[in-house]
């Protein structure tokens, strides 16, 4: 069966791609989290740590790993418009914890280990402090 080309090229196009994929990778982040949530307070009663967003940000990792090494350098350009779809998409979608992950890990196989370590840490103390301030700006509760 073949597609009209303007078919193909709306289906093949990167807005198309990233919004499907996005799309799909929210409303799993958000039903994933949802049921590992209540099962947490069935069986605990009560959340002592965050397991949904945690489970959720190795999944994604696992999943963008598979994804980047079966698309991402593929020669096909076809192929890679899958990463577009799965990889930027699905996983941004569902977690950018995923990308980060990534980045940190071609980091160090690049044998550049100070600057996954500076990504690293820094990536996590900005966000903690953007939180902080978004948070005193914004007036809600920050952390005294």
């Amino acid at each position: 069966m073949f597609l009209p080309n303007w078919l193909a090229s709306f289906i093949t196009h990167p807005i198309t791609l990233l919004a499907l994929g996005g799309g799909v990778g929210a409303n799993a982040r958000y039903w994933l989290g949802h049921y590992i949530g209540q099962w947490q307070l069935r069986r605990f009663e009560r959340i002592e740590f965050p397991w949904a967003t945690f489970a959720i940000n190795v999944i994604g990792s696992i999943v963008l790993g598979f994804v980047a090494s079966v698309f991402l350098n593929h020669p096909d350009p076809a192929r890679r418009n899958w990463y577009l779809l799965l990889g930027t998409g699905f996983c941004g979608g569902f977690t950018t914890f995923s990308t980060f992950s990534l980045e940190t890990l071609e980091l160090m196989q690049d044998h550049r280990l100070l600057a996954a370590t500076a990504y690293v840490c820094g990536s996590v103390v900005a966000g903690i402090l953007g939180v902080w301030l978004a948070l005193k700006l914004g007036g809600g509760k920050p952390i005294p």
